[in-house]
C-alpha cells in the first residue's frame, strides 16, 4: 500500500498532524513528491496511481506545434520559421517570436512516460509562409529500439494530426505547414 522509500517522510508528516486519528477527524496530506492519505486508524495509503503528474500548461497563438511521446526517451521537437530560424531546445526563443516553453525528458534528466514538447508563435505574432517541423531522436533513455510519436499542428484554430516513429536508423522526422492554412500541410518523414 505505502512504497518503502517514502516511509520515513509519510510517518514524519504523520506526526506532524498531531494524529489527527485519535480525533476522528479525517486526514488528507501531501508532499512534495508524494501523495497519500492517513486514515482513521493512522494506516498510510499510497495514492500515486491516482494524484498523477501536474497537467503542463502549453502557450498557444497563431500557430502551435506539439510533440507528444509515451517513453521516457528524449526526443526534440524544432520548428523553423519562414525566416529559417528554428525554435529548438538549444534556441528556444527565435526572433519572429516563436518561443519553445515546454521541453520533456531533456538529457535524460527528470524524466516522464508522458512527455510534451510545444512551440508557438502567439496572436498576431506568426510570420506568414511556410514551417518545417523536425522531430529528433536525442537519446534513448531506456532501452527502445525506436519511439513512436504524435503531433499536433495548430495553425489559426485548425488542427492536424499526425503520428510518425524515430529509431536508431531513423533519427529524424520532418513535416511542413503554412501559416496561414490553405495550401494543407504535407508530411514528409527522413
Amino acid at each position: 500500500m505505502f512504497k518503502p522509500s517514502r516511509l520515513p517522510a509519510l510517518l514524519s508528516m504523520a506526526v506532524l498532524l498531531g494524529l489527527a486519528a485519535d480525533l476522528d477527524i479525517p486526514v488528507l496530506a501531501q508532499l512534495e513528491g508524494a501523495c497519500f492519505v492517513i486514515d482513521d486508524f493512522g494506516t498510510i495509503w499510497d495514492l500515486d496511481r491516482l494524484c498523477g503528474a501536474e497537467p503542463v500548461i502549453l502557450g498557444t497563438g497563431d500557430v502551435q506545434v506539439t510533440l507528444r511521446w509515451s517513453t521516457s526517451d528524449d526526443l526534440d521537437l524544432a520548428v523553423t520559421d519562414p525566416d529559417g530560424d528554428t525554435a529548438t531546445y538549444f534556441n528556444p526563443f527565435v526572433a519572429s517570436g516563436g518561443e519553445l516553453d515546454v521541453d520533456a525528458n531533456a538529457a535524460c534528466d527528470e524524466t516522464t512516460s508522458s512527455p510534451v514538447e510545444n512551440v508557438f508563435w502567439p496572436v498576431g505574432g506568426a510570420p506568414q509562409g511556410d514551417y518545417v517541423v523536425s522531430i529528433n531522436l536525442f537519446s534513448f533513455c531506456t532501452t527502445s529500439s525506436q519511439v513512436d510519436f504524435s503531433l499536433t499542428i495548430l495553425v489559426q484554430g485548425e488542427t492536424q494530426e499526425l503520428s510518425g516513429t524515430v529509431s536508431e536508423a531513423n533519427p529524424i522526422a520532418n513535416f511542413s505547414f503554412s501559416f496561414p492554412p490553405g495550401e494543407g500541410s504535407e508530411e514528409s518523414s527522413t
